[in-house]
């Protein structure tokens, strides 16, 4: 048998980041499986919620996590985890690489990536005036119209990002409403009162239209379409948890979210998780950096105890 670790980490995200911090202090044999550190927690515009910073972005944020990793040594192969095998005793996780590593234990950290738009024409604008990312490719639509679609807590936050930006935002919601309440209540009226932003509510986007890049889109409300000319269209329509790799062996909700206890494990003895990727609703950096690192000490119990 190749090296047995005592526990293999999954994702780079701030779950991840902070459960190796834990397994680093707790001198665990281990290592970190990830192509990237910080997940979507790089795009993040603005963080205001995190101790002992007012006011940083997620990539700074990751910028300074960096460094506590680098602290550490933790160990990080960059690949992605392909598939989970469970073996008499331990688990064997396949990269893309087709490189198998042993482990006692897994604590998977993952996270979620961005839905794409499923009308006519949003593959192939793509990168080409339609994006996922409003905080990477929002300053390259400075005094442009641009439409965002979305209006739960993604698309409000992408619309106030924008605000400052583009000449003028139509925001589209499937829905009676946008997603105003509770702490989105502010941006909500801060949106409804400028008139920069056009709110269309209860309309689906048909189709992305354009030459070489977007030049309008077509949406439907109450069975009628309409052409809106712009220049720019941001997808915020929700996250997909990346699960697909470990689905096989964990309970997972209808979300494909993994489904844990309130001490991180799974449905399968050995298996934790952490963050975004979980049934958890608060996905916030805060939370998860919390989650992770007590998924990985409940984890060290299980290790203990199956030595």
């Amino acid at each position: 048998m190749s090296k047995l670790y005592d526990i293999i980490i999954i994702g780079g995200g701030p779950a991840g980041i902070a459960s190796a911090l834990y397994a680093a202090r707790q001198n665990l044999n281990f290592v970190m499986i990830s192509e990237d550190i910080g997940g979507l927690t790089n795009f993040v515009p603005s963080l205001k919620t995190y101790l002992g910073f007012y006011y940083l972005t997620g990539y700074e944020l990751i910028e300074k996590f960096k460094e506590h990793l680098l602290h550490y040594k933790v160990p990080i192969v960059k690949e992605r985890a392909q598939t989970v095998v469970k073996k008499k005793g331990y688990f064997e996780v396949v990269t893309g690489n087709n490189k198998k590593y042993m482990t006692r234990a897994i604590l998977v950290t993952t996270g979620r990536r961005f839905m794409h738009l499923k009308a006519k024409g949003a593959s192939k604008f793509l990168g080409k005036g339609l994006s996922l990312c409003t905080a990477c490719d929002g300053p390259l639509f400075k005094d442009k119209t641009v439409a965002v679609i979305g209006g739960g807590r993604s698309g409000l936050f992408a619309s106030l990002f924008l605000l400052e930006l583009a000449k003028k935002i139509y925001l589209i919601e499937r829905d009676k409403d946008i997603k105003s309440a509770g702490a989105l209540r502010d941006i909500g009226k801060t949106l409804r009162k400028n008139k920069k932003v056009h709110i269309m509510t209860e309309t689906s986007v048909k189709e992305i239209k354009g030459d070489k890049f977007v030049n309008s889109i077509v949406v439907e409300k109450n069975g009628k379409e309409k052409t809106i000319k712009l220049e720019g269209v941001f997808v915020e329509i929700g996250y997909i948890p990346n699960t697909e790799f470990i689905k096989h062996l964990v309970d997972t909700n209808g979300r494909g979210e993994i489904i844990v206890d309130a001490e991180g494990r799974s449905s399968q003895k050995g298996i934790f998780a952490a963050g975004d990727v979980t049934h958890i609703k608060e996905k916030q950096v805060m939370v998860a950096c919390g989650e992770g690192a007590k998924a990985l000490l409940t984890a060290v119990t299980y290790i203990e105890k199956n030595k």
